[in-house]
């Protein structure tokens, strides 16, 4: 089977894997990320102006339903040729998505979400997992930008999340992350970055006056264990479902915190 070119270098490769994150990946022009972001925008606009309290419910997954606007936007994107150019460069050929989120630190916002890791599995496992981070608007310190502990997928983790009943470090934890490098992931609007699922990370309060919108997809490569993957399902998007462990489908979990468009406009 014959492979697209990597949009990743060799030196680019080397450096995800040596510092756990890659950042400022081009995917979408300016002018495609304006246009994708607005479309997100539009298509909220209209469900809240058809039921806003259907629109409101966590189950309710409009995605779901195959021909759709929403199932072709999502579709669309976790299929983007540019970003699987590059998470193929990582996880090899054949790979599937795990599930999404919409994540929006809306204007003015002081939420900070601390830090944490995306999975408990050892780092060999969860190496054969990554998160993309799209931006669909500027990502910068101001707006709270995602922040990286540099090589912290090499770490040993704190006992207190070791039984994934939460993956955010504790108080004495994070005071021994502070003596480790860090690395903060600005990103233009259409710009993404990569990282492993044990790097840990953070984000920080929005104090500006627009929203900071970001596209998550969870890729993982076909042979990643089911315990790692801790889900027995998986949307098909490269190469094929070697060994087969996966159920493969159409459905694409979604997280998205749905108050309102005034968060996305």
């Amino acid at each position: 089977m014959s492979h697209t070119p990597s949009s990743l270098s060799t030196d680019q490769q080397q450096r995800y894997w040596d510092d756990g994150f890659l950042g400022g990946i081009p995917v979408l022009s300016p002018q495609q990320a304006t246009l994708v972001r607005q479309k997100l925008i539009d298509l909220e606009a209209k469900e809240l102006s058809e039921d806003p309290k259907r629109w409101a419910r966590p189950d309710y997954q409009p995605w779901h339903t195959r021909g759709t606007p929403w199932w072709h936007w999502f579709h669309g994107m976790i299929r983007h040729p540019e970003i699987l150019r590059a998470v193929e460069a990582i996880l090899g050929p054949n790979i599937l998505v795990r599930n999404a989120d919409i994540f929006v630190k809306p204007a003015g916002s002081p939420v900070k979400i601390q830090w944490h890791v995306d999975t408990t599995a050892s780092t060999a496992n969860a190496g054969k997992m990554l998160t993309a981070w799209l931006a669909l608007t500027d990502s910068i310190p101001a707006n709270g930008a995602l922040e990286w502990v540099v090589a912290s997928h090499h770490l040993d983790l704190p006992s207190a999340i070791q039984d994934k009943s939460s993956l955010s470090y504790p108080n004495d934890a994070v005071d021994a992350l502070e003596t480790h490098p860090q690395r903060i992931n600005h990103l233009k609007a259409g710009q993404m970055s990569l990282h492993h699922f044990r790097t840990v990370h953070r984000s920080g309060a929005n104090s500006t006056d627009a929203p900071r919108i970001g596209l998550v997809i969870r890729f993982m490569a076909a042979d990643t264990p089911l315990n790692t993957a801790e889900s027995g399902k998986g949307i098909l998007v490269k190469g094929e479902n070697l060994p087969g462990h996966f159920q493969i489908g159409q459905d694409l979990a979604v997280s998205w915190r749905r108050p309102g468009v005034v968060e996305l406009i």
